[in-house]
């Protein structure tokens, strides 16, 4: 559609730049309260958009509506006019836009009312309430600069202590959360609407070096977020000497090798009514949130007027903008923007709005994904993400869906080799090593991507520093899957100390069978009598473990949790497993099977209520053996012990 300008509005324009705040946020009036506005009152606002170039709308007081979310909470009512509003009405991509009322700066346009309103009127919060938001940053203690920040969606510990999804150790079960969706997003809920409708200015999502089909598979959730997934452009510069994230982030307050370059000229280009991005992911794939700075006070700035996230502390790269285009739309206009140089990072994200300094470097986490298939060489991605609790696995999640979409297609037979390893500060790394097969190879995937990082990100133990993040996908176009339909022991009647030969036969799909060999060592201290043995794939032998005893996938410590995700069972594995009956417990997360009655009773006292778990029976053996094919079903058998 065709803007048109109104032939005075250079005039106009360059009248009201000679009274709009200079880069020090603020006219000489100052700040306007919000109890000095008052219905009638007329004013402008200041927004880009066009290039980097800074507008202005029109702005009328309609009413101030009082304690709105929460008590001592207001925003002002205001009518919206200009030459782009007046077609598009309020924007994605307006959140943050100063308001001014006879020189003072008001606030920032921040709402928008109702789903299809036949004039534009928009949400102004208060300059005061934004204000506030240094005092949080200077005095509420959050989480390290460096660190992970809060959660997305409540994934915290909240069940009592307990670990947070036992299934997730068996590939395939179904998730304890049966709201969250397999790309890694929660369907519970939505941004609620206040009074009439009013919703936050919904934050333009600029998705580059992304295929359509990922950006489809994540638009849903993002717009009950308040987020716009919409296609732009982003710039690659700082983000690795390849574009990317290659180096290794250095320790202590030594800036990371793949932080963001920060352009000195650019400190002094951002000033009220620029437009500003807040980058999630940058390097081969780039996603930033666009919105306009309200307030600068030298490298202080104030923008979006209403949650980003809905982080609180944070520490993501904060960059210019540049608008290519509006797209008007009833159902929601969007700005159509470009991320360009990084100017500073944005350190906390507050109720009523974003802040951030310039000069300062964002730390994020190198991630690489290499994929592979029968199609031609291998394609190598490089990129950083930001480092929040609930978001860097989404962003993980997108990244990888994207690699395996782009490279090929969402769904249909196929098996997929995943593999890589995360690299932490202080532990042990993280392996993964793992396959996934058949039309749902895909969601699979990715949520086992997703579950390795939920867990080690949001636990109760330790704050993990995630150093960097590598990816490696194989793919190809058959379905290898397998069911195990027997299993032959050597000798039914086992000796302490003996080798029993145990071979499981295999039926791959629409294949020949298979035969596996296990050589299993009997202890030389089991007990005679019965043993059970239990041949099966991951899902069975999980599920056996979490009927019985659950808390084998609860850690106690950190290093237990690491060791927990690095022995995590996979799909491409046959397991077998030997049980016999006899009393023991779990005492801070590790098992102590076949205790002798005297040291059970004293365990198992008032003294030691909840540190200490009975357990009624005890693992004798365990082998496994790694196969080309995802494995299904299981076996049941009993054997005898004789000395």
């Amino acid at each position: 559609m065709d803007f048109k300008r109104k032939a005075c509005l250079p005039v106009l324009f360059a009248c009201l730049l000679a009274s709009a705040p200079p880069a020090g946020g603020q006219t000489g009036g100052g700040f306007m309260d919000v109890d000095d506005v008052k219905p009638g009152m007329r004013g402008y606002g200041l927004s880009v958009f066009q290039d980097a170039r800074i507008d202005t709308f029109d702005v009328e007081v309609l009413g101030v509506i009082k304690n709105t979310f929460y008590t001592n909470h207001d925003i002002i009512m205001v009518g919206v006019s200009g030459p782009y509003v007046d077609e598009a009405g309020v924007i994605a991509g307006m959140s943050g836009s100063p308001v001014y009322i006879d020189g003072k700066l008001v606030g920032a346009l921040a709402y928008r009312f109702g789903a299809f309103p036949m004039k534009p009127i928009g949400g102004v919060t208060p300059i005061s309430h934004m204000l506030a938001i240094r005092d949080v940053v200077d005095t509420e203690s959050g989480p390290d600069r460096n660190a992970p920040g809060g959660t997305f969606d409540g994934m915290g510990d909240t069940r009592g202590g307990n670990w947070p999804n036992d299934a997730f150790f068996a590939p395939g079960f179904p998730e304890q959360d049966e709201d969250r969706s397999a790309t890694g997003f929660s369907t519970r809920g939505e941004t609620p609407a206040g009074p009439s409708s009013l919703r936050p200015i919904a934050v333009p999502m600029v998705f580059s070096g992304f295929h359509p089909m990922t950006v489809n598979l994540f638009e849903n959730e993002l717009r009950r977020r308040g987020l716009v997934p919409v296609s732009g452009g982003g710039s690659v510069a700082g983000a690795g000497a390849s574009g990317g994230a290659s180096g290794t982030v250095s320790d202590g307050d030594t800036e990371p090798a793949q932080a963001g370059a920060v352009s000195g000229g650019a400190r002094s280009a951002l000033e009220p009514g620029s437009a500003v991005s807040a980058q999630l992911i940058r390097g081969d794939f780039n996603l930033s949130g666009t919105g306009t700075v309200t307030w600068r006070d030298e490298d202080a700035i104030l923008a979006f007027g209403h949650p980003f996230l809905w982080e609180g502390a944070v520490n993501i790269p904060m960059n210019r903008a540049e608008i290519i285009t509006v797209i008007p739309d009833q159902t929601g206009s969007t700005k159509v923007s470009s991320v360009e140089d990084e100017v500073g990072s944005v350190l906390w994200d507050h109720t009523n709005g974003i802040y951030g300094q310039l000069g300062n470097t964002a730390r994020m986490i190198p991630v690489e994904v290499t994929y592979g298939d029968n199609a031609g060489p291998d394609r190598n991605y490089q990129f950083d993400v930001m480092m929040a609790n609930g978001w860097t696995p989404m962003l993980v999640n997108v990244a990888v869906t994207n690699t395996i979409v782009a490279n090929g297609r969402t769904a249909g037979e196929r098996t997929i080799s995943l593999g890589g390893r995360i690299v932490l500060r202080g532990h042990p790394d993280i392996v993964i090593d793992d396959q996934f097969s058949g039309r749902a190879s895909l969601p699979a995937l990715a949520r086992d991507v997703r579950g390795v990082l939920n867990l080690l990100l949001d636990n109760r133990f330790v704050t993990p520093m995630l150093e960097s993040v590598k990816i490696d996908i194989r793919s190809s176009n058959d379905r290898r899957t397998a069911v195990i339909e027997d299993v032959w022991f050597g000798s039914e009647t086992l000796k302490p100390g003996d080798a029993l030969e145990v071979r499981v036969s295999l039926r791959p799909y629409r294949g020949d069978r298979v035969v596996e060999r296990i050589d299993v060592a009997i202890p030389k201290n089991i007990s005679s009598g019965p043993v059970q043995v239990l041949v099966g794939s991951s899902q069975a032998v999980t599920r056996h473990d979490l009927n019985t005893v659950p808390q084998r996938y609860r850690p106690t410590d950190g290093p237990r949790l690491i060791e927990l995700l690095n022995n995590r069972r996979t799909g491409n594995r046959v397991y077998l497993k030997m049980f016999q009956a006899g009393a023991g417990g779990i005492v801070k997360g590790r098992e102590m099977p076949g205790l002798p009655p005297s040291v059970l009773a004293v365990m198992d006292s008032e003294r030691t209520k909840g540190s200490f778990i009975p357990i009624r029976e005890k693992v004798v053996a365990e082998e496994t053996i790694r196969t080309d094919y995802v494995v299904a079903g299981q076996n049941w058998s009993r054997l005898t012990v004789k000395r």
